[in-house]
């Protein structure tokens, strides 16, 4: 199984599960690679705001294609994507799952009202986005079921 198989695969897993709300009071904390990831997305937005090429050469893959929940058989390619950008996203609620030379990223953005999974590889010293797998997260969030077991 390819990584494009894999990254399908574990889109359709995390786009049907439920969005499970922070509990109150938690305090999250903020992982190096969340930290990382949350600049990369940070300058991406910026430079697809400002239409920098420069940077989104560098930040996008040149094959990089957005897949949405709503027609996940026709992805958005890169020159389309770019024509008619997203407004900024507001993220929260970002995981990381390295695995070496692709990175998954997942996160709410408010702003689209979408649950997103980026899938970055490694680019000469960074990261490139190669895919973006968006779904609706318009619906209130659900709370993590009680264990019948307790």
């Amino acid at each position: 199984m390819n990584r494009q198989s894999i990254a399908c695969l574990l889109f359709s897993l995390v786009a049907t599960a439920p969005v499970f709300a922070q509990a109150p009071g938690r305090i999250m904390t903020v992982t190096r690679s969340v930290k990382v990831f949350s600049e990369l997305e940070a300058k991406l937005d910026g430079a697809i705001a400002a239409r920098d090429e420069t940077v989104l050469a560098n930040l996008l893959a040149a094959n990089f294609e957005m897949r949405s929940g709503v027609n996940p058989g026709q992805p958005t390619p890169r020159a389309e994507w770019l024509a008619a950008p997203p407004a900024k996203s507001q993220i929260s609620q970002m995981a990381v799952h390295d695995y070496g030379d692709v990175a998954v990223v997942s996160f709410l953005d408010t702003a689209q009202h979408a649950f997103v999974v980026d899938i970055w590889k490694k680019s000469g010293e960074g990261y490139a986005l190669s895919v973006r797998y968006a779904s609706n997260a318009s619906a209130a969030p659900q709370t993590r079921p009680e264990n019948p077991a307790k």
